[in-house]
């Protein structure tokens, strides 16, 4: 192989590995978040009209759906119960809202969304103690 075959496949290399950290880089599991996910983090808090997520919130996933006309956000987490509950008393989206009882422990809240959103909804999993938000702009 020549050395300029060689050097088009590192640079191919390179730029496929590049393209998969760009691709992976909006959603996030942990708990340290980028100033990208910190964003991502606030504008679903703020579109559900949420509370901060608990301080030992664990298991914390982010990911982003849209285009540029529209944006929704999967925000997941778990936290012991009593966290939980002290997060839904915090937060004006969720106590303003009458809970549906749904399948298997769960409860879900359909929020009046903030900040121009057009939806949010929070499922809360109780057996689990595990909270899934979404919320949409468009």
């Amino acid at each position: 192989m020549t050395k300029f075959i060689k050097a088009i496949l590192v640079f191919l290399g390179i730029g496929l590995i590049g393209f998969a950290v760009y691709v992976i880089s909006p959603n996030v599991t942990g708990h340290h978040l980028s100033a990208r996910q910190k964003e991502m983090l606030n504008l679903t808090l703020e579109w559900g009209r949420l509370a901060p997520l608990p301080d030992n919130a664990r298991d914390i996933l982010i990911k982003t759906e849209g285009n540029a006309f529209t944006r929704s956000f999967h925000v997941s987490f778990a936290a012991s119960r009593q966290e939980i509950d002290a997060w839904i008393a915090a937060s004006p989206g969720l106590y303003e809202t009458t809970p549906r009882e749904g399948s298997d422990h769960q409860v879900q809240f359909t929020i009046s969304p903030g900040s121009g959103a057009n939806a949010a909804e929070v499922t809360i999993d109780l057996q689990q103690n595990k909270v899934d938000i979404y919320v949409s702009w468009s």
